[in-house]
């Protein structure tokens, strides 16, 4: 009986008990969240101490697409890449709090160092230093001795593509990206694959490195990262290294999701003298009139257009990051490579120039001539005018 009474009291103290808890937690809602913008922010930039507040770290930040241990790979990596050393220790400090080791901050440096450039990765110690210091870690702790990972099953294939690619023109770099890079950086247990593809996706599309992205964004995905992962990081990203890297980066994921290409359709003739557009004056000296732009599909980055140039004009210097084939198709023209003779083109020639090689083509001087021009994709540098005189000197065939 004393049991019964003791239950019915306290049932009926339970509606109190809930309206109180319900008061507490609508008291906690209305109290105003921490400003994480620093003081300075808020006098000097008041607007952006609310997107910091209320869109970065309110929402950013808070969004369940990634892990904010991730989130601090991401940030700590975006900083140290692009040399942001100044946030590094608060952001180094946050990453431990989200869980990444000092170890793992440690590897994440060295990592830093073969994607970034040795200065990048110095310039990060002085700030982890002074965290680990006020943390008081022990930096003894961040030596590892254990055994490394092993190679993944098809890393046979891509240190056989790297010396293809590499071998006839930077052997001593092949020889380093096999042996050094991926043989023993790659599997060195600081950081697991999947950690070492977040911190290199997120470093390569910091400095803007697309070119690169393609390859990386794939093995990320064979080290466990989906893709809904890879662009919320770059999602991250924007705010960390800006808005042009992440929608570059955006774009090559959408690359490699196959979004470019559906529906692709396996054969796609070119007309002769479609679109039609004039050169840009800046690139350009004369008459230049590009047609036909066309683009591959299926995965391909294959892509160029129709250039007639009419007599005496020709482009500015420029160089291709993926290189660049010429067939000429009328006429008579001239191309150069720096330090080269200048050669006289003919229907029929075909020219080959190779990534980075600092080069012009055009017409002769009194004459037209028309190509075909054909890239697989990557950024084009474009430099100064051709002189008068480099253009009408003498010509060998």
């Amino acid at each position: 009986m004393k049991g019964q009474t003791i239950a019915a009291a306290a049932l009926s103290l339970l509606p109190l008990l809930i309206w109180k808890s319900t008061q507490a937690q609508a008291q906690a809602q209305a109290q105003p969240r921490a400003s994480v913008a620093p003081p300075l922010m808020q006098k000097v930039a008041p607007d952006l101490a609310r997107y910091t507040d209320d869109v970065l770290f309110g929402t950013v930040w808070e969004r369940p697409g990634l892990a904010k241990r991730d989130r601090s790979l991401v940030t700590v990596t975006t900083l140290i890449a692009t040399g942001r050393t100044g946030p590094l220790q608060g952001h180094a400090g946050r990453a431990l709090d989200n869980g990444v080791t000092p170890r793992q901050l440690s590897g994440l440096v060295t990592h830093l160092a073969f994607y970034c450039g040795w200065p990048s990765a110095v310039a990060a110690l002085e700030p982890l230093d002074a965290l680990f210091k006020a943390r008081g870690i022990d930096t003894a702790t961040l030596k590892d001795a254990r055994a490394l990972l092993p190679a993944p099953a098809d890393d046979a294939q891509r240190a056989a593509a790297v010396k293809a690619a590499l071998a006839g023109t930077a052997p001593a770099l092949a020889d380093l990206t096999n042996d050094v890079l991926f043989a023993d950086l790659w599997r060195n247990p600081a950081l697991s694959p999947r950690d070492r593809s977040l911190v290199t996706v997120a470093a390569l599309a910091a400095t803007g490195a697309s070119d690169q992205l393609d390859f990386h964004l794939g093995l990320a995905q064979r080290n466990g990262l989906s893709r809904a992962e890879l662009a919320e990081a770059i999602t991250h990203l924007a705010f960390y290294a800006g808005w042009p890297k992440a929608m570059a980066a955006a774009g090559r994921l959408a690359k490699a999701d196959g979004a470019d290409d559906a529906p692709a359709d396996p054969l796609i003739a070119f007309r002769p003298g479609q679109e039609p557009t004039r050169g840009p004056a800046d690139r350009f000296t004369g008459v230049v009139t590009v047609t036909s732009p066309f683009k591959g599909n299926g995965g391909s980055q294959l892509a160029g257009a129709t250039v007639r140039f009419e007599p005496g004009a020709r482009s500015n210097w420029h160089s291709h990051a993926s290189g660049q084939l010429l067939v000429v198709t009328q006429g008579e023209g001239r191309v150069q490579n720096d330090g080269g003779p200048v050669r006289i083109l003919r229907p029929g020639d075909v020219v080959w120039t190779a990534p980075g090689v600092r080069h012009w083509h055009g017409a002769a001087p009194n004459a037209a001539m028309t190509h075909v021009a054909l890239s697989e994709g990557g950024a084009v540098t474009w430099m100064e005018p051709v002189a008068d005189a480099t253009h009408q000197g003498s010509p060998v065939e």
